[in-house]
């Protein structure tokens, strides 16, 4: 559980189903591209934007090899906070929609059978 879960689920079963619609699932693996979709694109980003100085000032695209990698450089970090910033975004949504849910267990009534009421 994230450091934004300061509370036990278990404390409420009038909406424990809701909870665990909201658990990660553990057997669930990310796919490598999702995985480092994030530095590829900005390490790709950060060679192209020199790369493409290079053309626009009619000099060999490689040219200036220091600037390809310090910017290549920049965008692994950059790709680096803006994983850090998605993750902690993520986790406080979830933690606000729990907190929610808790709050109004009302709001959240356990669902019957589905097929039993389309066939009424």
């Amino acid at each position: 559980m994230s450091k934004h879960h300061s509370h036990e689920l278990s404390e409420h079963p009038e909406v424990q189903w809701a909870l665990d619609l909201l658990k990660p699932d553990p057997t669930y693996e990310h796919s490598v591209l999702s995985k480092y979709s994030t530095e590829i694109v900005l390490m790709l980003g950060g060679f192209a934007m020199p790369t493409f100085s290079n053309v626009y000032n009619n000099k060999p695209f490689y040219a200036g090899i220091q600037k390809h990698i310090m910017f290549v450089a920049g965008g692994y970090v950059l790709s680096q906070f803006v994983k850090k910033f998605v993750d902690d975004f993520q986790a406080e949504r979830d933690t606000k929609l729990r907190d929610y849910i808790i709050r109004h267990p009302e709001l959240f009534p356990e669902p019957g059978n589905a097929l039993f009421f389309i066939l009424r």
